[in-house]
């Protein structure tokens, strides 16, 4: 298993790439329908939530997997 501080820099940085790849926090956030104040909650913390992480693999055809934004979870229920 992997250290914390590991695996908070791993959802962070996924995080990041995620939204450069989107191409900005707002588009994010329209792509999953939620709202920025939501997205920059996950900036601020350093990781996506569970839920939307499922949701970014699908809407992403698995180019960003779940247990990748969020290697934290050990029981993914889909």
């Amino acid at each position: 298993m992997k250290p914390l501080s590991e695996i908070k820099l791993q959802q962070s940085s996924e995080l990041n790439l995620l939204i450069e790849w989107v191409g900005s926090q707002s588009r994010l956030a329209d792509g999953l329908g939620v709202s920025k104040q939501v997205v920059q909650g996950w900036v601020k913390r350093g990781r996506i939530s569970a839920h939307a992480a499922i949701r970014v693999e699908k809407e992403t055809n698995g180019f960003f997997k779940k247990e990748g934004l969020r290697p934290d979870v050990i029981e993914w229920n889909v």
